[in-house]
């Protein structure tokens, strides 16, 4: 034991945020700067949704992790334990949550000199574990309370939901949220069209929180 509690030690979340390169945001430079040939006094709203709509969402914060979770559980009859039914294991695994905006839900409109976006709250997109960094240690079990498929499935369901609140309380969606707005004003700013005949203003809505 004195070896998994060294490791659940040196497995505690690595808590980086790290920046993602989107590629995919030049696309939508060449694709307004494409539509925009044909007519060049102005842009639309409908042509601007269109090229967030094709780059769907935009990844900007990921979260990666490493962590130590120990499952435990005994079988109970009228709300009490029963002895001797304890089944438990340990559990060392790698996750990435990544975060950004889903740019399907963006509204646009244009109000004279006025170029308004207003973009959905930051949200997680995507929440994965590495399934070959898993490793299972001190697993015991009896034959009132063998350990199944499905206790592996609810503790990695209950982990995950623990590491994204563990995320969150870390700032992924607020800085996921100001890094939006950072690049999406960077390149529209950069298209000329927009940049010499509109004043740009970008709005995301603040992230709901439940607890």
């Amino acid at each position: 034991m004195k070896i998994l509690d060294t490791l659940g030690k040196s497995k505690k979340a690595i808590g980086g945020v790290i920046a993602i390169i989107v590629l995919v945001i030049a696309i939508f430079f060449a694709g307004v700067h494409y539509a925009s040939g044909s007519n060049n006094d102005k842009i639309t709203s409908t042509t601007i949704k269109n090229q967030l709509t094709e780059i769907n969402e935009l990844a900007l914060y990921s979260y990666d992790y490493s962590k130590v979770g120990k499952f435990s559980n005994k079988l109970s009859f009228n709300g009490w334990k029963i002895p001797l039914t304890q089944k438990t294991f340990i559990i060392t695994y790698d996750g990435s949550i990544k975060a950004g905006i889903d740019l399907k839900q963006a509204k646009i409109s244009i109000d004279n000199e006025q170029l308004n976006i207003t973009l959905p709250a930051a949200k997680i997109l995507s929440h994965g574990i590495d399934e070959n960094s898993i490793e299972v240690y001190d697993e015991s079990s009896n034959i009132f309370n063998q350990i199944s498929i499905n206790d592996y499935k609810s503790f990695a369901t209950k982990e995950k939901k623990k590491n994204e609140k563990e995320a969150i309380s870390n700032g992924i969606l607020e800085k996921s949220k100001t890094k939006a707005e950072q690049t999406l004003t960077t390149y529209l700013q950069a298209i000329p069209e927009i940049k010499d005949h509109y004043k740009l203003n970008i709005t995301i809505e603040n992230t709901k929180t439940d607890e």
